[in-house]
């Protein structure tokens, strides 16, 4: 979505700032995929993941860590905000190779070190974290966003926890479905109404909600996030329904 990020959406966070604290935690995967073809490093998907070799890691680190997420903290810039691009893996976000036979360069589990992150946010800038991870031994490895932005959400104790993406919200029949619990989700996922780059969002919201975090928000990054008050979107919640307040 760094692409396609509306000013509109942009500008829905900066009003937010006033009643939340934002940790933006982004992605990059269109732009890694363009700039491995056009070097001609074969990196396919399994299951979801990029199966990252040692020339593909080299091309997301440049790409994710780099470009992009400079790029993206100078468009919250641009809106008024001040933004700092962090690299994950540098003293945020440690993790070990998910199954580096299978998956190469590409750690799981994430665990996320939040000094940093609070005293940005305390200095009342905006953290802007590209998910990439530093395993114990001192290698870079690559972090599904989602499971990145869930485990800083966790591990911040936030409130909320939203997933941007390009449609607004999870859809049945061209309509947004407003509500979804866990037993929801799975039927969902069986009848294939979530399917692809969807079924990994709403399994990180599951599986970062606590008692804490009550719920998470899934909204389109073309339009503002709440209007008048009233958020736009697909809830999770573990049972029932909620709505953030």
């Amino acid at each position: 979505m760094i692409e396609e990020l509306e000013s509109i959406f942009l500008k829905s966070v900066e009003e937010l700032r006033d009643r939340y604290q934002f940790v933006i935690v982004h992605g990059a995967g269109p732009s890694i995929s363009y700039e491995l073809k056009k070097r001609k490093i074969d990196a396919p998907f399994i299951h979801g993941l990029r199966r990252t070799t040692k020339p593909a890691m080299e091309v997301v680190e440049t790409v994710l860590g780099e470009v992009k997420n400079r790029e993206l903290a100078d468009r919250f810039t641009d809106e008024g905000m001040k933004a700092v691009g962090i690299r994950g893996c540098d003293d945020v976000i440690s993790a070990e190779f998910l199954d580096f036979s299978s998956y190469g360069y590409v750690g799981g589990a994430p665990r996320i070190e939040t000094g940093l992150l609070k005293e940005t946010l305390e200095r009342s800038f905006l953290p802007v974290v590209s998910p990439l991870a530093q395993t114990e031994n001192g290698e870079i490895v690559n972090v599904n966003a989602d499971t990145a932005a869930a485990g800083i959400a966790k591990a911040l104790k936030a409130d909320k926890l939203i997933f941007v993406t390009d449609v607004p919200g999870v859809m049945e029949e061209g309509r947004i479905i407003p509500h979804l619990s866990s037993a929801d989700i799975r039927q969902l996922i069986e009848k294939e109404t979530i399917y692809g780059g969807m079924i990994p969002k709403v399994r990180a919201a599951e599986e970062a909600l606590s008692e804490t975090l009550r719920e998470a928000v899934i909204v389109s990054g073309k339009e503002p996030m709440s209007i008048n008050g009233e958020w736009k979107g697909t809830f999770i919640t573990k049972e029932g329904k909620g709505m953030f307040l």
